[in-house]
C-alpha cells in the first residue's frame, strides 16, 4: 500500500466530493463496482471546507493497496483511526477537522480516498494535515513504510527510472493526446535507458534534442523540456535528469526495486521511530495552534455558528458549555499511546490465526463472505454455487445500502441516477435471492456421498 496526496484542493469541494460518489471513473466510464462512503457526511464536508475564503479548502488523496494486497472491513476501520491519530494527532474529528472517505474497488485493488476539509472548525484556523516540506515528505513515507510492515506487505520501492510527469486531466480531444504523446515519451526514454542505449545525463539531453524535443532549460537537479507540438514546457525532475548521475547504477536499482523487498527488524523499528517522531512534533503543534486559549484572549465560537457542525448525522450536538471550556493540550504520551494501539491492532488482525469474517463497515451493511472465503468456494460444487450466489448478493447489498445513504444527501438529476441504480440493484437482488433458495431446497434433495 502507499499514501498519494493529490496536487488539488483549490477551489469549491464539491467537485471533489461529486467524483468519489460518482458511478463513473476520471475517463467517463462505468465503474463496475459503486463507491462506499466510509466515514462522513458529504454535505457536512463540503459545507465546513468551502466556509473559508482561502484559497485551498481541502487536501484530497488515497490510500491505495496493489492488486494482490487484501484488507479486511476490521482493518480499514482502524488503519482508517491509524492515518487519524498519525496526522491529526490530539484534533477530534467533527469537533476539530472534517473529513470524508470513500472505497473504491472497480479497479480491483482497495483505494480508500479521503478529503480533509483544511479548517479547523473550533477557531476557523487553517488546518492542514499535509504542508510543504521534506520532512513532510519523509513523514508520510514512513507511515507507508510502517503500514506495510505491519500488514505483511512488501515496501513500495521508488522506481528511480520511473519518469513521472505533472497529473493532465484528458477531459478534451488535445488533452488525450497530449497526454497520449507524455506517455509514449516517458516509455521510450525508459526502454533506452535499460538498454543502455542513453548512458548520461550529456546523453540523454544530445538523444532528446536529436529527436525534436527542445531542451531550454538546465538545472543542477531537473531539466525542462518541450514535446513537439506543445505549447508549454514540461520540467522533469528526479535522479535520470539531476547533474552527474550514475545511469549503470540507477539501472541496477531499477532491477532490484522489482523484487519484493521486506524490513529487517532494525528497519522495522527505525521506521517506526521517525514515525513517532513526526506524530509528537505534529502533536506539539496542534496543542500550540488550536488546543491551547491564547492569554487575555476568548476563543471564538463564531466557527461553531458558521460550519454545520451541530447538524452532524452521526453523533449529538454539543451542548454551549463545552464550547466555553478551556481546553487542555493534549499530553504527546498519550498521542503516542494511541497511535501505538492502533499499530497493535492492525497486528493482530493480520496474524492469520485471528482472521475473521468480515465484519462492520462504519455506517454501511457488513459484506457476507470477505474476499477469502469466497476464494475459498469450491468451483463447480454446489456448495460453492450457494457461496457465490450469497457473495453476489452480499456485495449488492453493500452496494444497495451505499446508494441510499448517497441519495440522502442527492438532489435534482443526481438524485433521479440513484433512484434508477437502486430499482436496477432491487430488481437484482430478487432474482439471486429467489435463485439462492432453489439452490438451497436443491442441496436437501441431493443425497450426499458416503465416506467409506
Amino acid at each position: 500500500m502507499n499514501v498519494t496526496i493529490f496536487p488539488t484542493g483549490k477551489g469549491g469541494s464539491e467537485s471533489a466530493v461529486r467524483y468519489l460518489l460518482s458511478d463513473t471513473d476520471h475517463a467517463g466510464k462505468k465503474r463496475t463496482v459503486m463507491p462506499e462512503i466510509l466515514f462522513g457526511d458529504p454535505d457536512t464536508f463540503t459545507a465546513i471546507a468551502n466556509a473559508t475564503k482561502r484559497q485551498h479548502k481541502y487536501t484530497s488523496g488515497v490510500i491505495a493497496f496493489r492488486d494482490h494486497e487484501t484488507i479486511t472491513p476490521d482493518q480499514v476501520n482502524t488503519l482508517i483511526e491509524t492515518f487519524r491519530a498519525t496526522f491529526l494527532p490530539g484534533l477530534k474529528v467533527d469537533e476539530n477537522f472534517a473529513d470524508f472517505w470513500v472505497m473504491h474497488r472497480e479497479k480491483g485493488n482497495v483505494e480508500l480516498h479521503f478529503l480533509v476539509a483544511n479548517t479547523e472548525i473550533s477557531s476557523t484556523l487553517q488546518l492542514t494535515i499535509h504542508p510543504p516540506g521534506e520532512k513532510n515528505i519523509q513523514f508520510f513515507n514512513a507511515f507507508s513504510a510502517v503500514m506495510n510492515d505491519t500488514f505483511g506487505f512488501a515496501q513500495v520501492v521508488p522506481d528511480p527510472l520511473k519518469i513521472s510527469l505533472k497529473p493532465f486531466e484528458a477531459k478534451s480531444p488535445n488533452g488525450k493526446k497530449d497526454k497520449k504523446a507524455k506517455d509514449d515519451f516517458a516509455k521510450v526514454l525508459h526502454t533506452e535507458i535499460v538498454g543502455g542505449f542513453i548512458k548520461d545525463r550529456n546523453h540523454l539531453i544530445g538523444y532528446l534534442k536529436h529527436h525534436g524535443v527542445e531542451v531550454p532549460t538546465i538545472g543542477t537537479d531537473f531539466i525542462t523540456v518541450r514535446l513537439p507540438g506543445a505549447k508549454k514546457n514540461t520540467r522533469l525532475k528526479g535522479p535520470l535528469f539531476a547533474k552527474g548521475s550514475d545511469y549503470a547504477a540507477l539501472v541496477a536499482e531499477h532491477h532490484q526495486s522489482k523484487i519484493p523487498k521486506f524490513l529487517t527488524p532494525s528497519e522495522a523499528q527505525d521506521q517506526k521511530d521517525k514515525l513517532i517522531a513526526g506524530v509528537e512534533a505534529r502533536t506539539a503543534f496542534n496543542q500550540r495552534r488550536y488546543l491551547t486559549p491564547k492569554p487575555g484572549a476568548k476563543r471564538s465560537h463564531r466557527a461553531s455558528k458558521r460550519l454545520p457542525t451541530a447538524n452532524l448525522p452521526h453523533h449529538a450536538a454539543r451542548r454551549q458549555y463545552e464550547l466555553d471550556q478551556m481546553v487542555m493540550p493534549v499530553p504527546s504520551k498519550e498521542v503516542r499511546a494511541e497511535l501505538q494501539a492502533h499499530l497493535d491492532t492492525l497486528k493482530e488482525q493480520s496474524a492469520p490465526a485471528v482472521k475473521s469474517a468480515a465484519s462492520h463497515l462504519p455506517h454501511h451493511t457488513a459484506r457476507n463472505k470477505d474476499d477469502h472465503e469466497i476464494a475459498a468456494n469450491v468451483p463447480g460444487g454446489t456448495g460453492g454455487a450457494v457461496g457465490g450466489l450469497e457473495a453476489k448478493i452480499g456485495s449488492l447489498s453493500m452496494q444497495y445500502h451505499s446508494l441510499l445513504l448517497m441519495l440522502a444527501g442527492a438532489k435534482g438529476r443526481r438524485a433521479s441516477q440513484i433512484k434508477s441504480q437502486i430499482m436496477a440493484l432491487e430488481q437484482k437482488l430478487s432474482v439471486l435471492n429467489l435463485e439462492l433458495e432453489k439452490k438451497k431446497l436443491q442441496d436437501k434433495s441431493t443425497p450426499q456421498p458416503k465416506i467409506t
